[in-house]
């Protein structure tokens, strides 16, 4: 299938796709290696949410119950997270939060939690006390999925919100096993399987209740160890995942494809190098890709379904060029999370939140909060729920749309 070279917004260039070398099938994978401790079974667990600060509903600013305000201009949902990097990223949707959670310093075993977006109601412990590490959760509103880890084995669960048992969906025994990206859509739940012992990984999806687990296959077929799917993002009952082949000839070749579920039907939408994280709606693909030489995403593109009318919303390059390090999308807008190209470490170059619309015209802060400002999760419309550092713990907080320049 040839496909279309795309369009840069805004500056009237046009770019060309490339290819970029790798030799390990963790880094054909587009997913880091994630290490957990052992904890011993049965070890205490979070009986409460850290930092027991509700979210104030007067107005932005203040934090309530520790008799402070804070210059901020978003809304807190939960105080004091404790979890960092990928552990800590928050998910949200049908007018739901949820996050992983730890106690103060961040000391395992991580638990659960989830709550409204709009502040009402009882925050809701999700995960059992069972001693296990329970992260990377997401919700449609209806349902959370996350993964557990404990030893050598890792776990896919669900339990709905309204109460219930947990479910264990899947698990995987393997020295570096993980389950990460995950997406739920009703019935339906879209993961990363990530197999260091047997050096593969794959995009999944599952039913649940309704069949095991089915893996997508890469193109064409050949090594395990050498091809890899990754990264899928759910939305209508299609997928939108990274699949990408090493040969010593060509290096490393890389496609963005969509599956749709119902018909079995696989198109391919773009070529890609390296490809970060996908990102799906009604009518688009969104995806990160490095520059060449580089090894962080730094461009964000869009197409549509077919891959037609492909256009590159953040160039690589120039004066607004971004790094790009979290990627979350709603049918109005597409948010990222990223630091300015060249910047040093220091307040002024921390982590930010950019929105952009998606044709790419329209790019704004989500928030002008002066601390990091990391892993975004959509929550609908121009809504955004993320992890804050502003009041110097990782606090989750929302906003219902952009703050504008921050100039």
């Amino acid at each position: 299938m040839a496909v279309p070279r795309p369009k840069v917004h805004a500056a009237g260039r046009r770019t060309s796709t490339g290819r970029c070398v790798l030799r390990s099938a963790a880094a054909l994978s587009g997913v880091a290696a994630l290490v957990i401790p052992a904890v011993p079974a049965g070890a205490a667990g979070a009986a409460a949410p850290p930092g027991g600060v509700e979210r104030v509903l007067t107005g932005h600013g203040t934090v309530s119950g520790q008799g402070r305000s804070a210059d901020v201009d978003s809304d807190m949902l939960l105080a004091g997270t404790n979890t960092a990097g990928g552990n800590g990223a928050p998910g949200a949707g049908g007018g739901w939060w949820t996050v992983s959670t730890a106690a103060e310093g961040g000391s395992p075993p991580y638990a659960v939690w989830a709550g409204r977006l709009d502040g009402t109601g009882e925050k809701k412990l999700i995960s059992p006390d069972d001693g296990r590490h329970h992260v990377h959760p997401v919700t449609d509103g209806k349902t959370v999925v996350w993964a557990a880890y404990q030893d050598r084995w890792c776990y896919l669960l669900a339990r709905p919100l309204d109460g219930g048992p947990v479910q264990q969906l899947t698990s995987s025994q393997g020295i570096g096993c993980a389950f990460t990206t995950l997406g739920v859509e009703g019935k339906t739940v879209t993961y990363t399987d990530v197999g260091y012992k047997s050096r593969t990984t794959r995009a999944v999806y599952l039913r649940m209740g309704e069949g095991d687990p089915v893996s997508i296959p890469p193109t064409g077929g050949g090594n395990p160890r050498t091809t890899s799917t990754s990264t899928p993002s759910l939305h209508n009952g299609k997928i939108a995942f990274n699949d990408c082949k090493y040969t010593g000839s060509t290096g490393t070749l890389c496609r963005i494809a969509v599956l749709d579920v119902a018909t079995g039907r696989r198109t391919v939408v773009a070529d890609a190098k390296l490809p970060a994280p996908t990102a799906l709606t009604s009518r688009y693909v969104y995806w990160l890709e490095v520059e060449d030489g580089d090894t962080r995403p730094r461009a964000l593109h869009r197409a549509n379904l077919d891959g037609s009318d492909p256009l590159v919303i953040s160039p690589a390059s120039g004066e607004d060029a971004l790094i790009i390090d979290g990627l979350t999308v709603s049918e109005d807008a597409v948010t990222v999370a990223a630091r300015t190209v060249g910047g040093t470490a220091g307040p002024g170059t921390a982590a930010k939140l950019w929105q952009f619309s998606p044709d790419g015209t329209r790019r704004e802060r989500v928030s002008c909060n002066g601390g990091d400002q990391v892993s975004p999760a959509s929550a609908g419309a121009r809504q955004v729920v993320w992890i804050d550092t502003t009041t110097g713990k990782r606090d989750l907080v929302t906003r219902t749309r952009p703050a504008g320049t921050c100039g």
